[in-house]
């Protein structure tokens, strides 16, 4: 019998790369996406990496839209092994000048999505003899507090609070609970940033370039861990020492953020 996971932002680069390293494992994933040409795509990977499973348009903002998910999901499969909460956005400006608007696109997309989702399947989760995996997508910003990033830092660490939060009340459960904090990689979250300025659209390419690291290693890691029962990915290296620089030394790192936000400002990159 195929294992069963739900991978949300699956029409996005590192969507899809769980999505296809889990089909090459002989998964059926439900492919959840609002591109609907791209997640045709990535179910054709799917199939093609010997995998199963079938597309669902949904909006991740929507409470309906995720019951939709679920009940067709549950009709037709026994079990739910894994969900991937990976679904996000991006947006960059300062707090006062992000519009709120905006402020809410990125908290609706990037941490209530991960908490509806979870709601949605805990039960399903829990219920599963065997047990099941829950895989959240943070990222450094969860930690790091990069200014201008206000919203995104905001939902990111609300996604890993949220994590933390169902692996002690899940402790006791056969459900496991993993959260992924990547740095730059190669994606298309620039693409459909909000607010941007050109100077920071430039940074943000040039650092997913210069990485080193694509989604697939992100998604390989963040599998490897959830298989082996550990909270936290952080990767790559340079994100752990500032993850270590955060937990052991906050406010000389906070004094290190704000100098070179200043020089930034003032050489114009931001």
């Amino acid at each position: 019998m195929r294992k069963t996971a739900v991978v949300t932002g699956a029409a996005g680069s590192l969507g899809r790369a769980f999505a296809v390293r889990l089909a090459r494992a002989g998964w059926f994933v439900a492919c959840a996406d609002v591109n609907e040409a791209e997640n045709r795509e990535t179910l054709r990977q799917v199939v093609e990496a010997g995998g199963e499973g079938f597309c669902a348009a949904c909006d991740v903002r929507e409470p309906a839209q995720w019951r939709k998910l679920h009940d067709r999901l549950r009709a037709a499969r026994p079990s739910l092994d894994l969900l991937v909460n990976n679904a996000g956005v991006a947006g960059a400006g300062e707090v006062g000048q992000f519009p709120l608007d905006d402020w809410q696109w990125v908290l609706d997309t990037n941490l209530r999505s991960v908490i509806v989702g979870c709601h949605t399947f805990a039960a399903w989760l829990r219920e599963n003899p065997a047990g099941a995996r829950v895989i959240n997508v943070a990222s450094l910003a969860a930690f790091a507090a990069l200014p201008s990033m206000g919203a995104y830092n905001v939902a990111k660490s609300g996604v890993m609070a949220l994590s933390e939060t169902l692996r002690t009340e899940w402790a006791e459960t056969k459900v496991g609970v993993t959260v992924v904090c990547p740095g730059f990689f190669a994606s298309g979250l620039v693409t459909a940033a909000r607010m941007m300025t050109e100077e920071q659209r430039n940074f943000t390419q040039k650092s997913m370039d210069a990485a080193g690291f694509t989604a697939d290693d992100v998604a390989a890691a963040a599998l490897q861990a959830s298989e082996r029962g550990r909270m936290y990915v952080v990767l790559p290296r340079r994100a752990h020492i500032l993850w270590w620089l955060k937990r052991w030394f906050p406010r000389l790192y906070l004094r290190l953020l704000a100098r070179q936000f200043r020089v930034a400002r003032k050489r114009g990159k931001i």
